[in-house]
């Protein structure tokens, strides 16, 4: 009888393929441990910060279980306010959409596009193109709000059914095609000014690539979920409005905390909330400070953490 060669590694080839590697672990309870956080990605994906060149320099397996329940705690912290950003962001825009198309129809909210060159009109079809297919996909499964509207006499979906439906990607290159009016009166709306009205879908970009990470439980805490450039102007607007002396160049998970923080306030999350986000963020970046070693908790927290954090606290008292 031919026997196959095995193309994984069982768990106690994985543990013997760790400690050759420079990790420490052994003993039932920590194989438990490894199967439960997923033995293959678990280890695998936690072994770097940000790109693989950079190896976290793990001791043992309880500074890689830290490095995972860190980032599980970013998550547990993050996913709730995420959310509500999501759910503010959208409902608040919807008003300035329709009082400036001055209808609830879809054809409406188009109208708000200004096309005009080949290349704008091409991306104003593409977004209304991706509009009715998210409705369509949505009457396939029999969505109860979708429905409700299609199966009733006239067949019209509002423009507020359609941001219950289409995701935060969408609503982002939703907000790139509307006009510079409709961006500025949304950016007020926001409670960042009227000024910032070009950053609108921008930021939008910027949430949603950490949302979906979240929401999809990826791997955070390194923000290898930032698979575009995060624009300088967003990191300029949040020195600006928080005075901080730094840079905020989206290069830790640090700056998309400020990020959330200052969007939270600035869409009307009240001040004890906010003031709690930065409670709780300090407790998890504690928690891995005692896990790991310095250089680990350096490699990804990194050393202007404390500043920043404590920035946006002293904003948060002036607004």
């Amino acid at each position: 009888m031919v026997r196959l060669v095995s193309d994984y590694k069982s768990l106690n080839a994985l543990m013997r393929h760790m400690r050759d590697g420079g990790v420490s672990i052994a003993g039932g309870a920590e194989k438990t441990a490894l199967a439960q956080v997923g033995y293959f990605h678990g280890y695998k994906g936690y072994r770097f910060s940000g790109q693989p060149t950079r190896r976290l320099p793990l001791a043992d397996f309880k500074q890689l279980k830290a490095v995972i329940e860190f980032d599980t705690q970013l998550k547990t912290l993050f996913y709730p306010v995420l959310m509500k950003t999501e759910m503010t962001m959208k409902n608040l825009a919807l008003v300035e959409l329709l009082d400036g198309a001055g209808s609830s129809s879809l054809a409406g909210l188009f109208q708000l596009m200004p096309g005009g060159t080949w290349d704008k009109q091409k991306r104003k079809l593409e977004v209304m193109h991706a509009c009715n297919e998210a409705l369509l996909g949505c009457y396939k499964r029999r969505n109860q709000i979708v429905c409700h509207y299609y199966d009733s006499p006239g067949g019209t979906v509002p423009v507020w059914a359609l941001m219950e439906v289409i995701t935060l990607g969408h609503f982002g290159t939703l907000l790139q095609e509307v006009s510079d009016q409709s961006r500025s009166a949304i950016a007020g709306r926001w409670g960042l000014g009227r000024r910032n009205g070009g950053l609108v879908p921008h930021l939008v970009h910027t949430v949603t690539s950490l949302r979906n990470c979240v929401a999809h439980n990826g791997t955070v805490f390194d923000r290898r979920f930032a698979t575009a450039t995060v624009r300088a102007d967003i990191g300029q607007l949040l020195s600006r409005e928080l005075s901080y002396g730094g840079a905020i160049d989206f290069g830790s998970i640090t700056d998309y905390f400020l990020l959330l923080s200052y969007l939270s306030r600035r869409l009307g999350a009240p001040k004890r909330d906010v003031y709690a986000l930065i409670r709780q963020y300090r407790s998890v970046i504690d928690g891995l400070r005692s896990g790991v070693p310095t250089r680990v908790f350096d490699m990804i927290v990194h050393t202007d953490n404390r500043a920043k954090v404590n920035q946006v606290e002293i904003w948060l008292r002036s607004v």
